[in-house]
């Protein structure tokens, strides 16, 4: 759901990515030493923080949180950094092997379990054992896929699901109702919605990085599965009918239903494309609502849920923004945790949720009147539906950032561009999915 979601943000002007400054390693031992010294000696420790999301205003709401942060613990300095979100996960990988990831960083789900087993990032389970929030946290947090064998290593922000968000002047001129019941109306709106005349378009489409999400989400709800693998760890691309969806979605592109340079849209741009007015029907999460109440006018868009599959079910990703993580190299680990419980705490989750239309973490925060009213009702209301699978990406994967983010891309891509078949393409995506979840099998039975 992207997680992974993941992640997402306010705006599409992004901010310009500040150096990083790296943390030298040192046993994690010392950390403690090191945090009681700059104390005792008055001087302020210092910790750095990555947010993978930057947008004028996110970037000012973490600032903020980090003033109030400061303000409560004067002896801890916290040093913002950001990098966009289409080039996260190289950026997390890269400086975890160079062993200079920043102390707290903001990671999905898609790449939790790479990190994790890579020893980039802490475990945080005994950290979480000593919580004294655990006992308000929704069940939906105590499913998130922020663990790694069994053990807690990120505390999740807040809860993303997909829902489809929809130009509903568009369609009030063409008389059509404002809902998408089923995948069949998706399809046959995403024709009836283009006008090239006009320069319109019947969706979003996304064909960079993590798009294969989007279509692995149709593919599952397709074929009625909570899976991307069949009960013998091969995945579901090799069946008949998965391999029809796949190419059902794929068709809209090939067929006009998407600009032409979505081909290469990740997350900002399809988004952008949404609020533009290029397109009539964009998939995403709630924390776009904040975006297009800021740059649309009312009446001209809607968030509707997403389609039900032929069985009565809608099959959707859901999971954290992006979640924070503890680098195993930091210096300053209790003063990290520090960090990640304030931005992790009810008053702070709330103010977070609201800004950023998502789900909160907190069983008393959901209580709260902003998430019963207005487009971001629908999303919470569907946590509970009975009707619902939560059908994510396959987060246990040590390569599943890789293969969403980079080779997945590239394998549509070509297909998209007609340098590649329909055939070729399906069987590259079946055969690493099924290497990856053959080789985890092997090493994780029961």
């Amino acid at each position: 759901m992207k997680k992974r979601m993941s992640t997402m943000v306010m705006s599409m002007v992004l901010v310009l990515t500040v150096g990083l400054v790296g943390c030298s390693s040192a046993p994690a031992a010392n950390s403690g030493n090191a945090s009681g010294a700059a104390q005792s000696s008055g001087k302020k420790e210092k910790i750095s923080y990555l947010d993978p999301l930057p947008s004028p205003e996110r970037t000012a709401l973490m600032q903020d949180f980090i003033k109030q942060f400061q303000t409560k613990n004067p002896n801890i300095e916290v040093e913002y950094t950001s990098v966009p979100w289409d080039e996260a996960n190289k950026k997390w990988m890269a400086l975890g092997a160079a062993k200079q990831l920043p102390d707290v960083i903001s990671i999905d789900d898609t790449s939790l379990v790479a990190m994790s087993a890579a020893g980039y990032i802490e475990n945080l389970q005994p950290y979480y054992d000593k919580w004294d929030q655990v006992g308000n946290l929704t069940e939906a947090f105590k499913q998130a896929r922020n663990k790694y064998q069994g053990k807690v290593y990120s505390i999740p922000d807040g809860f993303l699901l997909q829902g489809l968000f929809i130009r509903s002047d568009w369609f009030k001129e063409s008389n059509l109702p404002e809902k998408i019941d089923t995948w069949d109306d998706y399809f046959k709106l995403s024709q009836q919605l283009t006008d090239t005349s006009k320069g319109r378009y019947g969706i979003s489409f996304r064909g960079g990085a993590n798009g294969i999400l989007r279509a692995m989400e149709y593919v599952m709800a397709a074929t009625h599965s909570d899976s991307w693998f069949d009960k013998d760890g091969k995945s579901i691309l090799y069946k008949p009918e998965a391999q029809a969806a796949f190419k059902k979605f794929y068709d809209i592109y090939l067929n006009g239903n998407s600009p032409k340079e979505s081909i290469n849209w990740g997350f900002n741009e399809m988004v952008q494309g949404f609020l533009n007015g290029q397109t009539a029907i964009l998939n995403q999460t709630p924390e776009v609502i904040i975006t297009a109440q800021k740059n649309m006018k009312e009446g001209t868009w809607n968030v509707v849920p997403m389609p039900k599959s032929d069985d009565g079910k809608r099959y959707i990703f859901w999971g954290y923004t992006a979640a924070y993580a503890m680098s195993a190299n930091s210096e300053h680990k209790d003063a990290a945790w520090k960090f990640i419980q304030f931005l992790s705490s009810p008053e702070i989750n709330l103010q977070y949720s609201i800004k950023n239309s998502t789900i909160p973490i907190y069983n008393d925060n959901l209580k709260d009147p902003n998430f019963s009213k207005g487009p971001i009702a629908g999303y919470a209301a569907a946590m509970a539906d009975s009707n619902i699978v939560f059908a994510g990406p396959p987060s246990h994967l040590t390569k599943l950032g890789q293969f969403s983010g980079t080779f997945a891309v590239q394998e549509t891509q070509k297909y998209l561009s007609k340098t590649q078949s329909l055939e070729d393409t399906i069987k590259h995506l079946a055969d690493f999915l099924t290497q990856e979840q053959q080789e985890y099998l092997k090493n994780n039975k029961q």
